[in-house]
Formats: structure tokens, C-alpha cells, sequence
């Protein structure tokens, strides 16, 4: 039995290892997760933010299990979000560079949950190449369902991390 646990923690290390090597090798990514843009009569309701920071959690859980190397993004990030609307560093992806030069990030994932009518939430995305200083993929997705409906939010989540990875093994098999 004993033999038997230590096979099993030593393959687990093995497989950490190799994981981390991968990970290593892939390009690094700040995510800037999705930002409530609620332009409806009660802006910003409650269950709406909660079910927006559940797409991004979800949504950043998502894109590690497929083996994207995320990196947290730069120290001033947050104040500039704070400062300015919802969309300002996805309309402003200069400005988001700048933000994540301390990240290291070859690669900055924007997101914005667009509610235009209290019916529809629209998480926009964008991936942004920092060397080449300008986006490479720009995804949109509809959720639509009630505020309780954390499945479909999820959902969307997985929906958009498959979105993202599919353009990285593109960019990857490209750079090969």
C-alpha cells in the first residue's frame, strides 16, 4: 500500500513538472476580466454584478485548465479601472499596455459584460498582442438568462475560454 501512495505522489510531481515546464513555454497573459458596462434605466444591480464576476472567475479558471499562462496584471491596473468607465482600457489598448509593462504579459485579455437592455448581457473580448501593440481576436457572446441562472453564465465562461484558446494554438501552430 505504501508503494503504491508513493508511485502515486511521484507521479503527481512529474506531472507538475510538466505542466509547469508547458506553461512556461506558452506566452504569458494578463486577463483583465469582464467589467459591467450596464447602460439599463438601474444600472449596476446587485445580481448583475454578481453574476458578471462569476463569468470572469469562471472564465479565468477556464483558460488555466487549458493550459494558458496567466499572469496577474500590472500594479496600476486597478486604480485606472476605477478611475474611468467599464470599456476604457478595452477602447484604450495602449493604455492597457502601459498599465501591464511590470506583467511581463506577451498577451493582455480585455473583457466588458455589455447589458444594453435588462434582457441580454453581451461579453465582449478582446486579446491584444503587446509586441505587436494592437488585437488579434475580438470575440462576442450572448447571455441570455436570468440572473439566478449560474449554469448558463458558466457556460458562456467555458464558451469564451474555448474561443481563446482555439486563436492561441493558431498563433502558436504559426509561430512553429
Amino acid at each position: 500500500m505504501l508503494k503504491i501512495i508513493k508511485n502515486i505522489v511521484i507521479s503527481l510531481l512529474v506531472m507538475g513538472f510538466i505542466h509547469n515546464a508547458v506553461a512556461a513555454d506558452n506566452p504569458k497573459v494578463t486577463v483583465i476580466g469582464f467589467l459591467l458596462n450596464d447602460m439599463t434605466g438601474i444600472p449596476n444591480a446587485p445580481e448583475e454584478l454578481k453574476r458578471v464576476d462569476l463569468l470572469s472567475t469562471k472564465f479565468i479558471e477556464n483558460i488555466k485548465s487549458k493550459g494558458i499562462n496567466v499572469v496577474p496584471a500590472g500594479s496600476k491596473v486597478q486604480a485606472e479601472i476605477d478611475a474611468h468607465s467599464p470599456t476604457y482600457l478595452y477602447d484604450n489598448i495602449e493604455t492597457a499596455i502601459e498599465l501591464n509593462q511590470d506583467s511581463g504579459a506577451d498577451f493582455i485579455l480585455i473583457g466588458v459584460a455589455f447589458k444594453p437592455t435588462y434582457l441580454f448581457v453581451y461579453p465582449r473580448l478582446i486579446l491584444v498582442d503587446v509586441k505587436q501593440r494592437k488585437v488579434v481576436m475580438s470575440k462576442v457572446t450572448q447571455l441570455e438568462s436570468s440572473w439566478s441562472d449560474q449554469n448558463t453564465t458558466i457556460r458562456t465562461a467555458e464558451k469564451l475560454a474555448q474561443m481563446v484558446k482555439e486563436r492561441f494554438d493558431t498563433i502558436n501552430s504559426v509561430l512553429k
